[in-house]
């Protein structure tokens, strides 16, 4: 006789996490009522996060958090591009369980976000009514840009991960230098004299400053840079996953060391951390759409080097238009790495339902016992049902 055991989860586990049970209850309450408020917000908190994976409402409230101290600016924009983004995720038709997770809001959070804290430096712009307009108009164009580009990417079964926000903040930045009448690599007046004094600096590695970027990684994800506001979202990673966390810092350390590596006096992209947040994301992906077994953490240490090799490689180029490196590297190196997964006998686990990663773990591990003790059941035992890896 089977000793069978009910497959729901623990009520505690919805509380951990991606903190499912807050969704649950939302998703069924409708948007034409006073539930339209707190759905909004936990769809914009959710989106703060799920930018680095981590789908959690006070992961995305700590992070703004750090947005608010490391530049009130970035806090506002990433404010107005939240609301925005699920506005027009409703205008588009989108699921109502990716607007409710934030997926098909994070990258016009990533554009304000990016816009506000690095293009006026580049542009000449000031961040006034137009700047504003500027960021309004970007964040809308990338709400379509992001469900087309899904569409196009649904056969390969892929993500399209940051691309439509690479794509909407490269146009918007070119568009503003464009109306500056700038062209190359020529900057603002001023910003030259700026890049000038910091040639100035020492020319030997200060290893505690390197320690220090890859702190900062963190926050240059959100364009905030400071090590106060990198804090927090380390503290908003941490709470989400302390394992997506261990694959976050690993990356970031690879990432710093290949700047360090290819970089030459006074390495102020290094100690910023501008050189850790692609190869820290690239690690820290592999551990969210992949099961985190040992094979993954090799594949991800793999995965940083190459993110950090893309942007080594890139960055000169991209910089012939003044254009950052953004999150283009992470892209690259990911996406070749999740195509692995889809290949015939690959040598990861694909999560179908993504919550966690410790979640995936034990569901993985879960799973296999099941499997093991179902084929050492006697042929007259009638096997238990099948459960699909993360969910």
């Amino acid at each position: 006789m089977n000793n069978r055991r009910g497959d729901k989860s623990p009520s505690w586990l919805g509380w951990v996490g991606d903190m499912n049970t807050i969704t649950d209850y939302l998703i069924t309450r409708p948007w034409a009522s006073v539930w339209c408020v707190p759905k909004a917000i936990n769809s914009i908190l959710r989106a703060v996060g799920i930018v680095a994976f981590a789908n959690n409402p006070i992961t995305g409230f700590l992070i703004m958090a750090g947005m608010f101290v490391g530049n009130v600016n970035v806090f506002w924009a990433c404010l107005l591009a939240g609301v925005l983004g699920v506005a027009f995720s409703k205008v588009l038709n989108q699921p109502e369980n990716l607007i409710s997770d934030g997926v098909v809001v994070f990258n016009g959070i990533l554009v304000g976000c990016i816009s506000v804290a690095v293009f006026p430096a580049l542009s000449g712009h000031q961040i006034d009514s137009l700047f504003w307009l500027y960021v309004t108009f970007a964040v809308i164009v990338t709400s379509y840009v992001d469900k087309g580009l899904n569409a196009l990417m649904a056969a390969s079964k892929l993500p399209a991960l940051s691309i439509p926000f690479n794509f909407s903040a490269a146009i918007m930045l070119l568009s503003m230098r464009t109306a500056a009448n700038l062209e190359g690599t020529q900057l603002p007046e001023g910003e030259g004299a700026n890049l000038t004094a910091e040639v100035n600096a020492t020319h030997e590695i200060e290893w505690g400053k390197v320690f220090e970027g890859t702190l900062l990684a963190s926050g240059q994800i959100y364009g905030v840079g400071t090590v106060d506001s990198s804090i927090l979202v380390w503290l908003g990673f941490f709470f989400f996953s302390p394992l997506l966390t261990v694959f976050f810092y690993m990356g970031s350390v690879i990432g710093t060391m290949i700047g360090v590596l290819v970089s030459t006096a006074p390495y102020t992209d290094v100690y910023l951390g501008l050189w850790g947040y692609n190869a820290m994301l690239s690690a820290g992906g592999l551990s969210y759409f992949l099961v985190p077994l040992p094979g993954v953490f090799v594949a991800a240490i793999i995965v940083a080097s190459l993110a950090g090799a893309v942007q080594a490689a890139t960055v000169h180029i991209f910089s012939a238009t003044a254009v950052p490196v953004l999150s283009y590297p992470f892209n690259v190196a990911t996406l070749l790495f999740l195509a692995i997964s889809t290949t015939e006998n690959p040598p990861f686990v694909w999560v179908a339902s993504k919550t966690f990663p410790e979640q995936h773990l034990v569901k993985y591990f879960s799973e296999e016992r099941r499997l093991q003790n179902e084929r050492s059941l006697p042929e007259t035992e009638e096997p238990l049902q099948t459960v699909t890896v993360g969910k």
